[in-house]
């Protein structure tokens, strides 16, 4: 279950994985779209599925935002849903348009510190990986901006790269095109290194930014009282798919890279993810809906 619209970075790999799956196990592996409400629908149809091991989720980020952003949640992220592993990661871009007169995120930091609110910066709506990732950064650099929200994210790209905004932050996965277009141009990228694809682009830390910890990132959940032996076929089963030379380079052209984790360790990311967009959306005083 893909808690978004077909044809997304998300749903894309998702099918990656499926093909690989279906491939190995000789058992189909069949992705269903079921978007809404920033993807709590499609995640709550898992959290209330059969427990089984026949209806996983594929979740993202906004996994851990919707708490902070939903004032009554119909599941509980950590009590409803089982961890199976992460898939992958892939860096955040600061992108502004090409004729912008920032050279540096430094600069642009600099900037919006000395003149809050001056700097607009696009998002694919309230509460969108692009909104609280912005707000992340705003909060350990001390710089203000001034949000403007648009219908999705194709939307708040097209609207960076016509200059109606001053910068867009966004996962590798989604500004392939925007940036081989030579409308915008990226200032720095979040990561511990430098991308392969990018290798002129420094990271957020070599820029000076310290603290912004913050990657575009997607698992596999199920629901909370599969049996452990089932949790554990499937998440051994992922972990040889992601390792699979075709996942691998299908993953890359997509600007991710496969990061399989015990369903531990991805269980105390979710909790301290969780914890994290709280923080960020009680400090940056984000309305929940």
């Amino acid at each position: 279950m893909v808690p978004f619209a077909a044809g997304g970075p998300n749903d894309v790999m998702a099918r990656v994985l499926a093909q690989r799956l279906t491939a190995d196990t000789g058992q189909p592996f069949v992705v269903d779209n079921k978007a809404g409400a920033g993807g709590v629908i499609g995640t709550d149809a898992v959290a209330k599925a059969a427990p089984d091991g026949y209806t996983l989720g594929f979740v993202s980020a906004p996994f851990t935002m919707s708490p902070a952003l939903q004032a009554k949640m119909p599941y509980d992220t950590q009590k409803d849903l089982a961890a199976v592993t992460k898939v992958a990661e892939s860096p955040m871009l600061m992108m502004v348009p090409s004729d912008s007169r920032f050279k540096s995120a430094a600069e642009l930091i600099e900037f919006a510190s000395k003149s809050p609110g001056k700097l607009n910066y696009g998002s694919g709506g309230n509460g969108s990986t692009p909104h609280l990732t912005t707000e992340l950064l705003a909060s350990v650099t001390g710089a203000k901006f001034t949000h403007v929200p648009y219908k999705g994210g194709g939307e708040s790209i097209k609207a960076l790269m016509g200059g109606e905004v001053d910068l867009l932050i966004d996962s590798i996965t989604s500004t392939t095109a925007p940036l081989a277009s030579g409308r915008v141009k990226a200032l720095a990228i979040s990561g511990a290194n430098r991308s392969p694809r990018m290798p002129s682009i420094p990271t957020f830390e070599e820029a000076g930014i310290k603290n912004f910890s913050m990657t575009h990132w997607v698992g596999v959940v199920a629901p909370a009282k599969t049996p452990p032996a089932v949790l554990s076929s499937l998440h051994a089963q992922i972990a040889k798919a992601l390792r699979a030379p075709q996942v691998i380079q299908k993953y890359a052209e997509l600007g991710a890279t496969p990061a399989p984790t015990s369903a531990q360790d991805f269980q105390k990311f979710v909790n301290d993810e969780t914890k994290k967009w709280q923080q960020v959306v009680k400090s940056a005083n984000i309305h929940t809906q």
